[in-house]
């Protein structure tokens, strides 16, 4: 990961990233207790917080393959200030507000926001030649994100927000607004050229057989990471503890930052398929044992290994798509298997609450977890095919 860093360029575009991202792990959080604060209802936070997520879900393919046609400059001086107004707006509304009008300006937030991760993804081939570079890029990445995603609740949300959700949500927007700026005049992504290849269709990205499986299995993966977010709390509250929740769920963030710096030593997988294949067994079983816990330490240390999980099985698919992508398709390629992800967790998230309530906390962690050894299966079928990696070509 030093290595990585010290390439000429790669720290401050890096650091611009991480910044435009630091918002993603506390805007959803936000909207919920800012529209509460606003309306008196937490269903009109979620439906707000769910809008946000479902725009960006949608929008990210269409933005990616946009940046990959038209560069990534113009995108991101268009989106960001977009976005980035939108969620001031729901900031500066009034108390008894319009739920609509909430909703409105999470959607248009969620539409707008450019897809900087992917595009930072995208530029890891230019930026680094060997594969093993590329990987500990990509580890580098996973663990970052896992400090956003611990931090930015903590930092934002219980800082921040503590004292004003308002000013907490205009913060998260000038984050936005000044990484994503930062990134777009840095030299990299200024002057990286879409790749003029032929043929393009409708189908973008998806038109390559890999990506359309590893869609499938973000989305797989994405049903046990709703559930966790449903199971544990609602675990905890039959165990009359359940104010533990965020620091347990910081367990799991610990679990796979973790795995996300050791993996980089590791080295680029010979074989990557059957690599993510173990993955997701592990990822499947590990995740299973979360609903088994009888105590909160218990459920703290299955959490920790749960997330071992995690980094590595993202940083593995990740650096797959590198070769799967289709050419001058690799900033969608990215934005597919995130919103793989999203379809998930939101599918998980509903159907864990259902079980929950019908069953146990215990036998919805178990159904859904088996998402991980259904792509599993998944992977092996698809290891001599559509994940088949071209052969090393001699230097």
């Amino acid at each position: 990961m030093r290595d990585v860093l010290r390439t000429p360029g790669v720290l401050s575009l890096f650091v611009a990233s991480c910044v435009a991202r630091l918002p993603m792990g506390a805007i959803g959080l936000l909207l919920v207790l800012h529209t509460q604060a606003l309306t008196g209802s937490y269903a009109a936070g979620g439906l707000a917080a769910g809008a946000y997520a479902l725009a960006l879900g949608l929008s990210n393919p269409v933005l990616g393959r946009v940046a990959d046609r038209r560069g990534q400059t113009l995108l991101l001086r268009a989106g960001a200030p977009v976005a980035a107004a939108a969620i001031v707006a729901v900031a500066l509304l009034p108390a008894g507000a319009p739920q609509g009008a909430i909703v409105a300006c999470a959607v248009v937030a969620g539409l707008a926001q450019p897809p900087v991760g992917a595009c930072m993804r995208a530029l890891w081939p230019t930026l680094l030649t060997g594969p093993d570079q590329r990987h500990a890029a990509y580890a580098l990445e996973g663990a970052a994100l896992e400090v956003v995603y611990i931090c930015g609740p903590v930092v934002i949300v219980a800082g921040i927000g503590s004292w004003s959700t308002a000013a907490a949500m205009i913060f998260c927007a000038g984050a936005l607004l000044a990484g994503d700026l930062a990134f777009s005049a840095h030299p990299a992504s200024r002057g990286w050229r879409p790749h003029r290849a032929p043929g393009r269709d409708l189908t973008g990205a998806l038109r390559g057989r890999g990506v359309r499986v590893l869609f499938a299995v973000f989305a797989l993966i994405g049903l046990s990471i709703g559930a966790v977010e449903v199971v544990v709390p609602a675990a905890l509250d039959a165990m009359g503890r359940r104010g533990l929740t965020g620091l347990l769920l910081g367990f799991w963030g610990v679990g796979s930052m973790l795995t996300g710096l050791l993996v980089a030593r590791g080295g680029a997988p010979r074989d990557p398929a059957r690599r993510l294949m173990l993955l997701l067994v592990g990822w499947s079983a590990a995740h299973a044992a979360v609903g088994a816990a009888g105590a909160p330490v218990t459920l703290a240390l299955v959490l920790l290994v749960a997330g071992a999980a995690i980094a590595p099985t993202l940083v593995c698919a990740n650096g797959m798509l590198d070769h799967l992508a289709p050419a001058g398709a690799l900033t969608e390629a990215f934005t597919w298997t995130q919103t793989g992800l999203v379809v998930g967790v939101a599918a998980g998230s509903a159907v864990a609450g259902a079980l929950v309530e019908a069953t146990s906390p215990g036998a919805a962690m178990a159904l859904l977890a088996g998402g991980g050894a259904l792509a599993a299966l998944l992977v092996r079928a698809a290891s001599a095919g559509p994940l088949a990696q071209p052969a090393p070509t001699a230097a």
